[in-house]
Order: structure tokens, then sequence, then C-alpha cells
């Protein structure tokens, strides 16, 4: 969206100027663009950097090279090489109007020696008017998460080794002006850093929240003052609640609802910093509907989806829906034909859209254990099989054998054929893809004990992982990850089965959502960006008169 002079307008800061007249809350990352009608999605690979345009299903471009002219390799790095690719981790979008540009900026996982003992990563930047690396700025080590800040134009990335976060203000970046922010180490209690999140919310601001897997403490940020004000021990009250991770708000009940870890949410009001409810039964990742109306908690483990809906301040929230989603559902992405982010003209006109992590190894799916489950996770059994069927990729019947010609053998999960190494003939990437739902059909539907039904989109599959965990066969499989992104019309998630590419669904068809197609990228596609063509150099640098 441009005004008259075709400067870029930032919706989330615009939101924050005018809170005070009227506008619900919302988040103040770079999603508010996300409803943008045109433009790019930037798709991190492995030694690239591909810029594609979803109408016409077209890498528009390819970056291959950094600011200094190197390749996109992690030289350097601990386990590093010039082959070996830069890790990518999340990205933003950030704006800077006093040159009327934007940029991505992207944390890198690699682990780089330093000064002394030190260790440090790095963040990656894109000037999005010409698609090309400007800057690498040196950050806290292993970064995982990153933020944008709109009224500050700061940008902050976590560091997941130490627990802190680096502050990138936009106007600095080609100085590389970066200021650490400590936001988890409580002195003499902190067990260690580890991996957490930020809180963003325009009605909070400039207050907020960081979580830490790590230890049991809520910590309350200024994000202007760039300082930890109030650090909260549930230790005693929630002995359960081992560490944090995501965390949402909702400014119809003005709480904050934090994740557990292992299992647990609680909610947490804001307004005077107290408990107000711990869910010890329901887990997940949590997310917050666009209207605040409902707060989502996606169980992967478990197929499930657990629909809260915010009460009064003070009040608990009720455990209103639950809703299956088979084939471990990942971040859920908010859909609506509505071109404005920061007005919900009504909670049914939401479709929610799952991507799905699911092993498809035809020898797991063929023996119908739940290598994802939990149970299997953390106490896996041999699988048995008749041993008078060969494990192959062209086996269709492979059952577990009931009597006579019976074997165990490690040959499952994550010991299954084609994961080390991989070798994508061996999954079936048909069987996954994205799943959605309706907020009207959840409501008319669902409850408590009766399942709502989602529409399956098959949409290729993701790279399975071995556990890095000790357990009874070696065989568990790790946690598997999916990115999705919306762009206008658009829902984009990557893929490595049958090959490395990046699928679109167009979300906008009156018939329902349904597969658009899809582009393929270089192997291991890690995170994908939305940039809208809200930048007149853009426009004419990336995709002319398209």
């Amino acid at each position: 969206m441009t005004d008259g002079a075709g400067a870029p307008k930032s919706r989330a800061l615009l939101c924050f100027l005018l809170f005070t007249s009227g506008c619900m809350a919302v988040r103040i990352g770079d999603e508010a663009y996300g409803t943008d009608v045109g433009g790019v999605f930037y798709v991190f690979a492995d030694m690239a950097v591909h810029v594609i345009n979803p109408v016409n299903l077209s890498v528009v471009k390819t970056i291959t090279q950094d600011q200094d002219g190197n390749t996109l390799s992690n030289v350097g790095s601990y386990g590093g090489g010039p082959n070996i690719s830069r890790s990518w981790n999340d990205a933003v979008l950030a704006e800077d109007p006093s040159l009327n540009k934007s940029y991505l900026f992207v944390n890198e996982g690699d682990v780089y020696p330093g000064p002394g003992n030190q260790t440090h990563s790095y963040v990656t930047v894109i000037d999005t008017s010409t698609a090309t690396v400007i800057a690498r700025v040196s950050v806290g080590p292993l970064p995982v998460h990153i933020y944008v800040i709109n009224p500050t134009r700061e940008v902050w990335s976590h560091s997941d080794t130490d627990g802190t976060f680096d502050v990138i203000a936009v106007a600095d970046i080609a100085a590389g002006d970066v200021t650490k922010l400590n936001a988890t180490n409580v002195p003499g209690v902190v067990k260690e850093g580890g991996h957490g999140k930020l809180l963003l919310d325009t009605a909070l601001y400039p207050k907020s929240y960081a979580t830490n897997v790590n230890e049991q403490w809520l910590n309350q940020l200024n994000l202007v003052e760039r300082t930890r004000t109030a650090s909260y021990d549930f230790s005693e009250t929630m002995p359960d609640c081992a560490g944090t991770h995501s965390i949402v708000y909702s400014n119809i009940s003005q709480h904050a609802y934090v994740e557990c870890l292992p299992g647990g949410i609680f909610e947490w009001n804001t307004v005077n910093d107290t408990l107000v409810h711990y869910f010890a039964n329901i887990t997940g990742y949590l997310t917050a509907a666009l209207g605040d109306d409902y707060i989502l908690a996606s169980d992967a483990s478990n197929n499930l989806v657990t629909v809260l809906s915010p009460q009064a301040n003070g009040v608990s929230s009720k455990v209103s829906y639950s809703v299956s989603v088979l084939g471990n559902p990942q971040h859920p992405i908010f859909y609506s034909n509505s071109s404005d982010y920061t007005t919900v003209p009504g909670l049914q006109d939401y479709t929610i859209f799952f991507p799905l992590a699911d092993d498809t190894n035809i020898a797991n799916l063929a023996t119908g254990l739940d290598v994802q489950a939990a149970s299997y996770s953390y106490a896996p059994g041999d699988c048995v099989y008749d041993n008078t069927t060969a494990i192959t990729s062209e086996t269709t019947g492979l059952t577990l054998a009931s009597s006579g010609n019976q074997i165990q053998t490690p040959e499952c999960g994550a010991c299954a054929p084609g994961f080390e190494p991989f070798d994508p003939s061996y999954f079936n990437g048909s069987v996954s893809g994205v799943r959605y739902v309706t907020l009207s059909n959840i409501l008319s539907n669902a409850s408590i004990g009766l399942l709502g039904n989602t529409t399956f989109i098959s949409s290729g599959a993701v790279m399975p992982a071995a556990s890095e965990g000790t357990d009874a066969n070696q065989c568990s499989l790790g946690e598997l990850y999916r990115i999705g992104k919306r762009g206008g019309p658009f829902i984009a998630i990557n893929a490595d089965i049958p090959t490395a590419s990046v699928y679109f669904i167009d979300a906008s068809n009156p018939n329902g959502p349904g597969l658009y197609g899809s582009v393929n990228t270089s192997t291991r596609p890690a995170w994908i960006s939305w940039v809208p063509l809200n930048v007149p150099a853009l426009q004419t640098t990336i995709l002319g008169a398209a």
C-alpha cells in the first residue's frame, strides 16, 4: 500500500498511532503485511535465496552472494565449510520510510568463534528494492526468532545460547549499530540461556514479555528503554511448568497466554501482573485469532487444536472447542478476504490453514504406527514386521506381524530406509500438505468431545530427521517443523518431498481453497517471507510491469 507520493505505509504503525481512536489490538510485527495484494515471496534455501512471483509461479531472481561477493556458505563457523550453506532461521520485514525502502532481516543459525571464548552468529540484511544482500550484522550465538518493532524502527534478534536480545536500528543497518539487551538473566536464579520468544502487541506497548524454555520466570520488558523491568517467579505456583515458549495476547481479557514446557498453558493478567489460571491438561503452540476472540493451542504430537475463549479481565478463559487436525499441525495461518488487517469483519470470515509436518516414510506408513506420537518418542519399541516382506520404496502392503514369521527390526521410525542418507523416493509426499477449517465450521460443528472436520490439500512433505536425544532403540523422530506464510491471496508452504519446492494455496478461490501450483527451489527451503510491492523500486527492479 502506498500513499499519493508513493511512500510505503506501515499498517501496524498506523494503528499504533491511532490506537486511542479505536483500533483493536494488533500484533506489531511484519505479519501486518500479509493482506497486501501483489508481491513476492522470498524463500531461504541451501546456498540461495529465491524471489518468487506466485501469480505466474516463476523465480524472478536468485540471490547467491552476500554483500562482499561471497557465496552464502557458512565457512568459518563450527562445522562449516565452503560448500555448506548458511542455516536460515526466522526472518522479518522492516520499513525505512526516510529512504522509501524495506529490508528483510534473517537470523543465521550458524555459530562462529570470536575473541577469547566468545561466540557469535549473524543477521543477514536484504534490500528488497534490489533483492540484494547489503549487510551482515554480528549478534549473539544461535539466534532463532526475530522481531520488528515498528514504532521504534528496530529489529530484535533473540540468542538461544544466552537468552538475550540484540537490537538493530533499521536506520543504522549499514553501520551495524547493535546493542545487547539482557532479557532473561535474573541474577542468582537463572539456570541458563535458552530458546525464547517476545510478545508484541500495540495494546501493551511499550511493555512486553519474554519467555525462556529453561527457566521458571516470566520476564517483563520495556521496548523503548530496552530494559527488563520485572521478573515473575512461578516455580511455586506452577512447579510442573519447567519453562515457557510461545506467548500471545488478547485485548478482550487483557491477558497474556503462555505455553509451558513440557506441557500446560497459563493465563497471565497484564494489568496487575498476576496469575489468572493454569490449564494443566491443555498444551500446544499458541496463536491469537486476529480479533483476539479466540486463542488457539496447536498440539502437534496429539493432532489436536484446542480453542480458548477470552473473558473479562481477571476471569479465566473458557475452553470452548477442540478440533482434530491430523498430520502434525504446525503454526496456524489466518486468512480473510478482508484487505484491512486492523479490522475484523466477523469471526466467520476467517479460514485457518495448518501446514502439516507428518512423517511420510513409506515403511513407517505401512506399519500403521504413529512414530511421531509422544508415546513412541519417549518410550519407543522396536517395530515388528512380517519377515517375508521386504522393506523397499516399492513396498505397499507391509504390516505388523501377528504370528508366525515375525522379526524385530530397528528399521522403523528414524531408522527406516530413506532417512540416512536422505532419499525422497522412500517417502510419499502426496499424503501430506495442508489442512484448513473455517472458524464458522468450528463454531457450528465442534465442541469438547466432538471433534470438527478439516479439509486436506495435498502439497508435498518436509524432510524428517532422527531425534537428537537418547531412547530405547535410537529410532525416534526428531521434531519436524514446517513454515507457512500468507501473501495476498496465497498461502505458501515449504516442501522437501518429492522435491525441494514451495507450494502455493489459493485461499481466495470462491469454490474453496485449493492448490494453485508449486515452484522448485534449492534443497532445504527453510524459511519463507512475503514482501509486498509497496516500494516503487521493487516493482521495477524485480517484477517489471507485473
